[in-house]
């Protein structure tokens, strides 16, 4: 008898617990929580790109399953730390550029150097699996480019006008980590000057000009108001990169993971489509105040500028990190 009330105890804990358990289809996982973090304010178009073309478009497919949450700008996180902060799980997710996380991930600052497209990138799937790879070592995950482009992205913006490339030794350049090989390879005096100091730079002529910026951020930061020349040649591919801690890219069912995945190649060419638009006004807002877009009359000077601005590029690279750079270089520069 005691063993047949235990087994009838038994059964009816058993039955209890099926009464509670959900109907199949009728009850959701327990939502995910991401957070991420920008460089750039947001209020920058590479923010709200980001935030509207692949964020928000993620957290409407994933229908409750996975929400990303804006954590803030540099007011929140200094951009030079962000690379840090994901990695170590403080944020989930970031955008920030590969100057400033190549202490954490070295080499990746060849990334911008590329002869390709994003989408041409994406394609290469050996491109892509070592680049992973090269995240996941040092606890990341690559999702891509956070501010992909149709064209290059970097332009020239100066208050004297260079002529010819010698007029460059005679030329005192602000720079950011993207454009400092660059400059200084043109034989310019460098000095560097953080993005929320372009404007007062310019403004009080601390110095000549201002290489290695968008022409969108350019002018969401007011500094078209400071600006007489621009030397019309783009270089560079752009040097954001969005990143995600890999505990907690791992953390995601392949279900998610393939979301993002795929949603990150939608953006590409929906971010691409929207920032030709905007380039495209920004330079004509430019130019309808009479800013100067001009190009150097020899042509063959033109020539020396896009050739030497690509080999300082490479050969920074490959003084500091020559094995990541010598596999970069085969993947991204057409010979």
């Amino acid at each position: 008898m005691k063993k047949m009330s235990y087994v009838c105890v038994v059964v009816s804990i058993v039955l209890m617990g099926l009464l509670f358990l959900p109907l199949s289809g009728t009850a959701s996982a327990k939502e995910i929580k991401l957070y991420w973090a920008s460089f750039l304010p947001k209020n920058i178009p590479e923010t709200k790109d980001f935030q509207t073309l692949f964020v928000d478009k993620v957290n409407e497919r994933a229908k409750g399953k996975l929400k990303i949450i804006y954590r803030g700008g540099p007011e929140a996180i200094p951009p030079t730390d962000l690379g840090n902060a994901t990695q170590k799980g403080i944020i989930d997710m970031c955008s920030t550029t590969v100057g400033w996380y190549e202490s954490v991930v070295p080499g990746v600052g060849a990334l911008m150097l590329s002869d390709y497209t994003p989408q041409e990138e994406r394609a290469n799937k050996a491109f892509m699996d070592y680049v992973e790879k090269l995240h996941a070592d040092h606890g990341l995950y690559w999702l891509g480019r956070s501010a992909p482009t149709k064209n290059n992205f970097f332009y020239i913006f100066l208050n004297k006008k260079v002529e010819k490339p010698e007029d460059f030794k005679k030329m005192m350049l602000g720079v950011a980590t993207a454009a400092r090989a660059a400059a200084k390879a043109w034989g310019a005096t460098i000095t560097p000057v953080k993005i929320s100091d372009y404007f007062t730079a310019m403004e009080r002529k601390m110095v000549d000009g201002i290489p290695g910026c968008p022409i969108t951020t350019w002018v969401a930061l007011g500094c078209q108001e400071v600006t007489k020349y621009v030397l019309d040649y783009q270089f560079y591919q752009g040097t954001a990169t969005a990143l995600m801690n890999l505990k907690s890219w791992n953390k995601l069912p392949d279900d998610l993971k393939k979301l993002m995945y795929d949603t990150m190649g939608e953006f590409y060419a929906a971010r691409m489509d929207a920032a030709a638009r905007r380039v495209e006004g920004a330079e004509k807002k430019m130019k309808d105040m009479g800013i100067e877009f001009y190009k150097f009359k020899n042509p063959k000077d033109g020539e020396w500028l896009m050739k030497t601005t690509y080999d300082a590029g490479w050969k920074y690279q490959h003084d500091r990190f020559p094995e990541v750079t010598d596999q970069l270089e085969k993947f991204l520069r057409k010979q």
